[in-house]
């Protein structure tokens, strides 16, 4: 097995790959995250959760929480748009603004952002979802 450099370990974020994004009919250079910038999407995303309150007496919990589904989506739609936006900003691509990004399809945004998050290695795969309990 190879010993590698801190270099080598690093180049994984700079290093831009051609993806086929089948909604745009063709291939777009992105670049996989950084666990510091996945953790920033994850984090975008959380703000929409809302509040969840729980508390326990004794072996018993009660447990509540409020939602607000149009600012979940609001905060949805914005880690998606930054999350691509930070992938296909590189040096093989062209430059994209967020408004720019905003203006494609539902469709589009949603297969650009899997796409992102697969090779950023932060994407859900079949065996976890195939694993996941059903009750």
């Amino acid at each position: 097995m190879a010993i590698l450099k801190k270099s080598d370990i690093l180049l994984g974020i700079d290093d831009p790959r051609p993806i086929t994004i089948e909604s745009l009919g063709g291939e777009v250079y992105l670049r996989p995250l950084s666990s510091s910038e996945v953790n920033e999407i994850v984090n975008i995303e959380a703000k929409g959760y809302g509040v969840f309150d729980a508390k326990t007496r004794g072996k018993t919990a009660d447990a509540s929480g409020k939602m607000n589904l149009a600012k979940m989506n609001e905060a949805e739609a914005e880690a998606k748009y930054q999350a691509i936006y930070l992938s296909i900003n590189n040096p093989k691509g062209d430059e994209w603004t967020l408004e720019e990004l905003q203006a494609l399809h539902s469709d589009q945004i949603d297969e650009l952002y899997d796409n992102v998050m697969r090779i950023s290695g932060a994407g859900i795969t079949e065996e976890e979802v195939k694993r996941f309990p059903e009750d």
